[in-house]
């Protein structure tokens, strides 16, 4: 299963849970799992980017989840 980092912002909503492991096969169903099993999240993830082993997305619903990466969920970053 994929360990899924969520950044402190984020706890309010899992219980105190940091990380969290999930079987999903793309983001779009991880965002799912993680939604169904913590309701709280609501759309809490919707403004956040992905990274998935290291790599950053901005939009990552279709990118692929390996059963042994890690993911996190952080705040997007912005400049100009």
């Amino acid at each position: 299963m994929a360990v899924v980092h969520l950044w402190g912002g984020l706890t309010q909503y899992t219980g105190g849970l940091e990380t969290i492991e999930i079987d999903a096969p793309r983001v779009r169903e991880l965002v799912i799992a993680l939604t169904t099993r913590f309701p709280a999240l609501g759309t809490q993830l919707d403004d956040l980017a992905v990274a998935i082993d290291g790599v950053i997305y901005n939009s990552a619903p279709y990118q692929r989840i390996n059963t042994d990466s890690e993911v996190h969920f952080i705040p997007r970053v912005s400049g100009g």
